[in-house]
């Protein structure tokens, strides 16, 4: 089986082919092969460190996962959204890229520093404003977006700016807001042409139609919050210790301890004929088929939790739990 060249290796035939010079590498008097020295540009430098990337993937994971969900309840469907690629590259790369016409909305995100760019293709942007305005075809996708058109896209972008502020809730806390919508890529320069910047790719799937979104990071927006993007930093400690673990921890039991759960006693149930209950008049006695000396049961929702004795607790009647139903007990099941 033949050997796979390298993309270096490529590169040099290339180049060879290109300059005429088929003498081959160069050798040394020894007989060993020279060193060749090639010319470093340092605008491809890797700007972002592997961890920072395995932190998009992380968080783009959740995030396309939390977006397919709000855009199901939005426009009623079923959406289906997937990462494609998350890529190093400069911002005139990415800008040049763009097709037209295009969605751009330009986002705020502090603590970030600067804005970043959701790009939303123009199949994506049709097939969401078709859905909105009750169609079910994307249709035409060539001509200029409407004031309308651009009015329904942002309201929905607006909506999503929670989702995004959630996917990263686990890394940094953020806030962020729509700052405008751009449909031309040449009023969207928020950073330099040569700086870095994280490109991530998303599909997105409703029915048959699918369409794509991309979100842009420049290497300046993560530079204030550059040390948190490691994900050996949050993953060994098993949470993100931003200061506020004991307030949320206090919020959290705050809410759970003043949460409403109804609870319902329950008699032995007694039969009773469908005449029976129709010919109920005011004032008529049903007998119950339940000894005074057995306790009630106390349910939970629908789950049998407790044992109880009715009484009475001045002039209200009360019960007063007596045993406690263990989860392994036969009688306490997931039915009604």
């Amino acid at each position: 089986m033949s050997e796979i060249l390298s993309q270096a290796e490529i590169d040099e035939l290339l180049n060879t082919l290109m300059t005429g010079d088929t003498s081959g590498s160069s050798e040394s008097s020894d007989g060993s092969t020279a060193m060749k020295v090639r010319e470093y540009d340092f605008r491809t430098a890797n700007r972002f460190p592997k961890e920072q990337m395995r932190t998009f993937q992380v968080v783009f994971e959740t995030f396309s996962q939390l977006f397919s969900n709000r855009l199901s309840s939005i426009l009623r469907v079923s959406c289906e959204c997937e990462i494609l690629s998350i890529e190093e590259c400069s911002y005139s790369e990415f800008n040049n890229s763009l097709p037209a016409p295009v969605v751009l909305a330009i986002m705020d995100a502090p603590p970030m520093h600067g804005s970043l760019v959701f790009q939303m293709s123009p199949e994506f942007a049709y097939m969401l404003i078709s859905r909105l305005c009750g169609g079910t075809a994307a249709g035409e996708n060539s001509k200029q977006f409407t004031e309308i058109e651009l009015a329904l896209v942002e309201r929905v972008l607006r909506q999503s700016c929670p989702v995004f502020d959630e996917a990263w809730d686990k890394v940094i806390s953020l806030s962020t807001q729509v700052e405008r919508i751009e449909t031309s890529p040449q009023f969207a320069q928020i950073t330099a042409p040569n700086e870095p910047v994280a490109v991530i790719i998303l599909n997105i799937t409703m029915g048959e139609e699918t369409g794509l979104i991309s979100i842009c990071i420049p290497h300046t927006a993560i530079e204030p919050v550059s040390q948190q993007l490691n994900t050996r930093m949050w993953f060994s400690s098993g949470a993100r210790d931003d200061g506020r673990g004991e307030e949320r921890t206090a919020m959290l039991t705050g809410k759970l301890l003043n949460s409403l759960i109804p609870i319902t006693a329950y008699f032995e149930q007694t039969p009773a004929t469908v005449s029976d209950i129709v010919n109920l008049q005011i004032g008529d006695v049903i007998k119950l088929d339940h000894p005074v000396e057995l306790p009630l049961t106390i349910k939970v929702q629908h789950i049998p939790k407790f044992k109880v004795a009715i009484g009475t607790l001045g002039q209200k009647y009360a019960m007063q739990i007596v045993d406690v139903i263990k989860e392994e007990q036969p009688n306490e099941s997931l039915t009604r």
